[in-house]
């Protein structure tokens, strides 16, 4: 049958390229997230091209709609973030000829590059989607982007609207539109909701979200247990295989890794000399930058947006509005979709907390062109961090794309902030 998603498929050796030289040049126990985390992820793709390849309805997905949720089908889950992003961190150069692609088609050059990627892919003829489902957030750039795929690319689009209310009945709201989208999708592709599947995927993450929260409290301790690669791997591997055995293996694995550390008190880098909180983004184009920070200035990247967003266990044990109640509370908190839609006080006060929690001696703070509902809060965060005495580092860049900072102006911007730090 014709492949629908050749970028996964394009992810998938690149993945199998990158755990060859690993094998060949790394060390036996070097960098394990990355061993480990390249290798539960390509399982699953795996998994997803066979499916793909049988016939399965491909299903596309924003990154700020929990994957998991998508369990009550049978169909291949893609996330449209994801793939840009991964393959920018594999591929030689990237994914810079599709952000041109895109660029060249009229679409504006300062839009998330998350999206960019897959909108090129689609005008290459690269993704045919069954479907394609988004909440309405995080951003005003993803809800002004993803029209394109049902418009340019003739997808059927479903929309679940999320409220600004971070209350009961914003949650009582949204859990009816997960729900109603939901069954919209299925009538898309002609199957109806197997809620028992979805419950199991469920308490998999349930299980999985304890094991993530235990890392995340371990890297309290001095030095920290967790390597900066860590939170790389970490945020591909949960949004790209959510709801699956090999996401709850993978954070298992590393929890073990975690307080080995933990009990030798021994840092992945040697020694530990500035422990550094990123609350947005790392970079996606070259993430070598966390193995940098680790080895050449002991700097600890403890955690970024995609490794401090926790949620209540989901009650599947209940009635469906009780569990789709849950899911919305999840889906609210997810990575930059609170930080995003709730005004900036509850974002600076959970860093300033964070700061004191974690023993923090900087901040990093990495402005993305496309994140314009961000652009005032880094000065505002710095000046909150300043009272407390925790210096922030600001770094404007995209993403995606290495042609606006690269990673050789990024490393010297934190080497000369880290001087200032000893």
């Amino acid at each position: 049958m014709e492949n629908k998603i050749i970028p996964y498929t394009m992810l998938s050796e690149a993945l199998n390229s990158t755990q060859e030289l690993i094998e060949r040049i790394l060390p036996e126990y070097g960098m394990p997230s990355l061993r480990i985390g390249l290798e539960k992820i390509n399982s699953v793709l795996d998994d997803y091209l066979q499916k793909a390849q049988e016939g399965f309805p491909i299903v596309g997905y924003h990154f700020a709609f929990p994957g998991e949720y998508l369990q009550c089908y049978d169909c291949v889950p893609v996330c449209l973030e994801a793939s840009g992003y991964f393959l920018a961190t594999l591929l030689l150069h990237g994914v810079e000829k599709y952000y041109d692609l895109i660029a060249n088609f009229g679409h504006p050059y300062h839009t998330c590059s998350a999206q960019k990627a897959s909108m090129a892919f689609t005008l290459d003829d690269l993704f045919r989607f069954d479907a394609i489902i988004t909440p309405t957030a995080p951003c005003d750039s993803t809800c002004a982007s993803y029209p394109f795929f049902r418009y340019e690319g003739k997808f059927p689009l479903i929309i679940a609207d999320l409220p600004f209310r971070f209350d009961e009945k914003g949650y009582e709201y949204y859990g009816n539109q997960l729900k109603l989208s939901l069954t919209k999708l299925g009538k898309e592709i002609g199957q109806e909701p197997d809620y028992k599947k979805l419950k199991m995927a469920l308490e998999l993450e349930n299980k999985t979200n304890k094991l993530q929260l235990e890392i995340f409290e371990l890297a309290k301790t001095i030095p920290s247990p967790i390597e900066n690669m860590y939170n790389a791997v970490s945020a591909a591997t949960a949004i790209l295989i959510p709801g699956t055995i090999e996401k709850y293996e993978f954070y298992k694995e590393m929890l073990e890794i975690a307080k080995y550390r933990y009990r030798k008190k021994v840092h992945h880098g040697g020694e530990e000399h500035i422990r550094s909180i990123w609350p947005y983004m790392l970079t996606f184009f070259d993430i070598s930058l966390c193995e940098y920070l680790d080895r050449e200035l002991g700097m600890s990247i403890l955690f970024d947006i995609f490794n401090y967003n926790f949620s209540d266990p989901i009650n599947t044990r209940s009635d469906l509005n009780t569990m789709f109640y849950d899911m919305a509370k999840k889906g609210m908190g997810w990575p930059m979709v609170k930080q995003s839609i709730e005004f900036y006080y509850p974002f600076i006060n959970d860093c300033v907390r964070f700061a004191k929690e974690f023993s923090a001696d900087c901040f990093i703070f990495t402005q993305s062109l496309a994140c314009k509902q961000f652009g005032t809060v880094p000065q505002l965060l710095k000046e909150a961090l300043k009272e407390i005495g925790v210096p922030m580092l600001i770094i404007e860049f995209d993403v995606g794309d290495a042609r606006m900072t690269s990673l050789a102006t990024m490393k010297e911007k934190i080497k000369m902030f880290s001087q200032t730090l000893l």
